[in-house]
């Protein structure tokens, strides 16, 4: 409980960079300001740092002595959001809002590297700090790996506030925690014509709702239910006026599934439905997918080395290790993919205020889940790197 304690001492900091970084929220590549603000700040600590691509920071606290390394993420990009609290420190910046709790991810991280270098002797080995741009939006990630940051990383770590759990728990699941994530651009070139001869065109729209209905029934058929995935659309444009059928229709959606099969399973599915449907009715479909990250999945080793260091931290009740798997996804999985790692949510709710769901208007964090998220990273550094 000594670093929980610790953890508390900052906690006024810890809410001064949170309330900075929610009042100065920036998009996903675009967190120029953001990036400098963590570099004052560690300058300031006395940790040097380095700038990956544009956005990305990425310090390092080297004990001297030779042992392992453990990387910490933080994520650090916004939401295109228009904030509606009413608070001090309310965005700044309009139509954007830390709506998912990036802000306090950056601030805690800057708890913990005080914490760590002042435990600089209590350990072996080096810790990386990494600010990480562009989650919301699947980037930052893999411009960091491909910058060999992760190279002889031996354990990956990651806090992501939960909205609705208490301040002081924390959700440590073994196996999957998180879907994968795909994102699909289907485009219908049809043939216009006057809406009252259909005949004389091949109808976007028409084609269109479809291929979105026909969408909704491939994961029943093609995954186990017990499994579970998920195919759905979530923007659909085309046409300019009332009385066009329209030549073109534009379709985007997401894939999510717990495996790499299922997800090649799905993939193709959405093409060969796309395509065919499209050319049933006189038209072509083209379909992009891009790959944003791969399902978030906590080795059992990790999750287990992660639950003692919590034990450290806060009673067993409030340890949860039975979470329900969930179809959000964290390009994190990217990172453990390269050095195994854990996924923590931890709680950050205690009041209505701070319930409200993550990408909602009036999201919030409460101030004490800062101090919690920082005691378990420095626990779980000064364990794994003793």
């Amino acid at each position: 409980m000594e670093i929980l304690k610790e953890a508390f001492e900052l906690k006024s900091y810890m809410v001064q960079q949170r309330n900075y970084f929610h009042s100065h929220p920036e998009l996903g590549l675009h967190e120029f300001n953001t990036c400098t603000h963590i570099e004052e700040e560690l300058s300031k600590i006395g940790i040097p740092f380095r700038r990956v691509s544009e956005t990305n920071v990425i310090a390092e606290i080297d004990s001297g002595k030779k042992g392992k390394t453990l990387l910490l993420r933080a994520d650090i990009d916004a939401l295109p959001i228009q904030e509606a609290n009413n608070v001090p420190y309310k965005s700044q910046n309009d139509g954007i809002m830390h709506a998912c709790g990036h802000d306090g991810h950056a601030a805690y991280l800057l708890g913990s590297a005080k914490l760590i270098l002042s435990h600089k002797n209590d350990f072996s080995g080096k810790v990386i700090l990494a600010f990480q741009a562009a989650e919301e939006i699947g980037k930052g990630a893999r411009d960091i790996i491909e910058a060999g940051v992760l190279d002889g990383v031996d354990r990956t770590f990651a806090i992501h506030f939960q909205a609705g759990m208490d301040v002081g728990k924390f959700g440590i699941k073994s196996g999957n925690d998180m879907a994968s994530c795909d994102r699909f651009k289907i485009t219908i070139h049809g043939k216009s014509a006057h809406i009252t001869t259909p005949q004389n065109g091949s109808d976007s729209v028409f084609i269109g709702a479809l291929i979105a209905s026909q969408l909704q029934t491939v994961v029943s058929r093609l995954i186990s239910p017990v499994e579970g995935a998920l195919i759905g659309v979530g923007s659909f444009h085309s046409g300019t006026t009332y009385n066009i059928i329209p030549a073109e229709a534009v379709l985007e959606g997401t894939i999510r599934a717990f495996s790499p099969e299922a997800r090649k399973k799905l993939g193709d599915a959405v093409r060969k439905i796309a395509e065919n449907t499209a050319i049933e009715y006189g038209a072509k479909a083209d379909v992009s997918i891009e790959d944003i990250c791969d399902p978030c999945n906590n080795p059992p080793e990790t999750a287990r080395e992660v639950i003692e260091s919590a034990r450290k931290i806060v009673p067993e009740e409030n340890i949860i290790t039975d979470l329900n798997k969930r179809f959000g996804s964290d390009n994190f999985a990217d990172f453990s993919r390269k050095a195994k790692g854990t996924y923590v949510h931890a709680g950050s709710s205690d009041s209505e205020a701070t319930r409200h769901p993550h990408h909602n208007e009036h999201f919030d964090l409460a101030e004490d889940s800062y101090s919690y998220a920082a005691a378990l990273a420095v626990q779980y550094v000064l364990d794994y790197l003793r």
